[in-house]
């Protein structure tokens, strides 16, 4: 009897194990109560499924709901390609298209291709009336704005007077040139009869000799009286006195040269002076007047004014920092260039010649004809893409500043051929026939 008691205690807590051990099983809690065979196990992967769909659901909307990126340089995919570059080898770089293809589709901003910072020319000064707006379409040389320019005036009427005084002191040195050279030909006159007169002395005294000599002969023999004698005695000596005075006159009037020659040297060189002194006044006399000139602005190039930086009143210096120094920007907008960043990846693909169509965001339907005109020689590093210039060609008829404006932002499409210029649909820049040998001679290099 004992026996059986502990038997039946050792199988209850066996049973109470199995118990607990199938309390745990997750089949037993899922489909406890349930008919069926194996719908409990199918129930946690259902689970999962729909978990699965849920997420799928979510990244779907997460994706289309993210905007995409328009400000880099990542390349519009060409129709009809299975996302990659056209002619692109798998694992490859190098990248070939077909002729009329469409090379790459990129954003780009319109920039002009001559835009100028108008600003007084070395005045400074206060602005005391402007004839311009912005919008306003103006010719090379028409009158922008004026300055004060009362001081520049002032400085004109000082380089006036010095230029007269130095004209005059001209005038003093060329008179006084003119007395030295007529003093020096006085003095060669004088010299010439200096001259003279010893060649007379010399004959009077060769004369006197020679008869002074005779009278000696005759009185030894006492063929002249004493008082004879003493008369051809004087005159011999009278004729040597008149040569010693001559040739003394002589070396005067050779001195007397040597001065005047001396004062003609010196009236010269102030005569040189004197006209360095006018030439000095002159230039500085013109630059007065160039800086009075110089306080009307006018514009440099035929354009459209595109932003006024100062107003009546203002003070403007170009020569100074800590002051403005334009009063405008102009642009000629009839000759504008669509700049674009090229992927480093994709710039061999771009080359100048290949033609392009542009389009404006502002206006998708309305089309331009360009020119890729050149590859900029240098690459930005930070974005690793290489800028390219685009020349647009607007048409005839449009009237440049209507629509296409600076920094408006378009869609450049280039295509794997050549650009013709069409005069009678663009409008010209004025260097095709120069230019079109250069395209043509890069096209042929692909």
């Amino acid at each position: 009897m004992g026996t059986s008691a502990e038997s039946r205690r050792t199988a209850s807590a066996n049973g109470d194990l199995v118990d607990r051990v199938q309390q745990l099983r997750l089949d037993n809690q899922l489909g406890a109560g349930k008919t069926g065979t194996g719908r409990g196990s199918l129930l946690p992967w259902v689970l999962c499924g729909l978990l699965s769909v849920a997420w799928v659901g979510v990244g779907v909307r997460w994706y289309k709901s993210t905007p995409q990126r328009e400000d880099g340089p990542s390349p519009i995919a060409p129709v009809g390609s299975s996302g990659g570059v056209p002619g692109a080898q798998p694992g490859s770089n190098t990248t070939t298209a077909a002729p009329g293809e469409l090379v790459t589709q990129l954003k780009g901003t319109v920039i002009p291709s001559l835009q100028v910072t108008v600003s007084p020319r070395d005045v400074a000064a206060e602005i005391t009336d402007i004839y311009f707006a912005e919008g306003k379409r103006v010719k090379k040389n028409e009158k922008l704005a004026t300055l004060l320019d009362a001081q520049y005036l002032n400085r004109k009427k000082t380089d006036e007077a010095a230029l007269k005084s130095a004209e005059a002191q001209v005038a003093r040195t060329s008179a006084a040139k003119t007395s030295a050279e007529a003093r020096v030909a006085k003095t060669k006159a004088a010299l010439a009869a200096a001259e003279a007169r010893v060649k007379r002395a010399e004959a009077m005294q060769i004369r006197a000799k020679k008869d002074y000599d005779q009278a000696i002969e005759q009185r030894r023999v006492g063929a002249i009286s004493a008082q004879d004698y003493q008369k051809f005695e004087a005159d011999k000596i009278a004729a040597d006195a008149d040569k010693v005075a001559a040739e003394a006159d002589v070396e005067a009037a050779q001195r007397e040269i040597e001065a005047a020659k001396a004062d003609v040297h010196t009236a010269v060189a102030s005569f040189d002076a004197a006209e360095a002194d006018v030439r000095a006044a002159k230039a500085r006399l013109d630059e007065s007047q160039r800086l009075v000139h110089n306080c009307v602005v006018v514009a440099p190039i035929d354009g459209i004014i595109l932003t006024k930086t100062a107003d009546k009143g203002a003070l403007v210096s170009p020569m100074s920092f800590n002051v403005a120094a334009g009063i405008c920007s102009l642009a000629d907008l009839s000759k504008l260039e669509v700049e674009i960043d090229v992927p480093e990846r994709q710039v061999t693909r771009v080359r100048p010649g290949q033609e392009c169509l542009l389009q404006a965001d502002a206006d998708p339907n309305r089309g331009y004809r360009g020119v890729v005109d050149r590859v900029m020689p240098i690459a930005d590093d930070t974005k690793n893409v290489v800028k390219v210039r685009i020349r647009v060609y607007l048409q005839k008829e449009e009237e440049q500043g209507t629509f296409l404006k600076p920094k408006m932002s378009v869609t450049a499409s280039v295509y794997e051929r050549l650009f013709a210029f069409k005069p009678e649909v663009d409008y010209p820049w004025g260097d095709e026939s120069q230019r079109k040998p250069e395209w043509e001679k890069l096209w042929k290099k692909k």
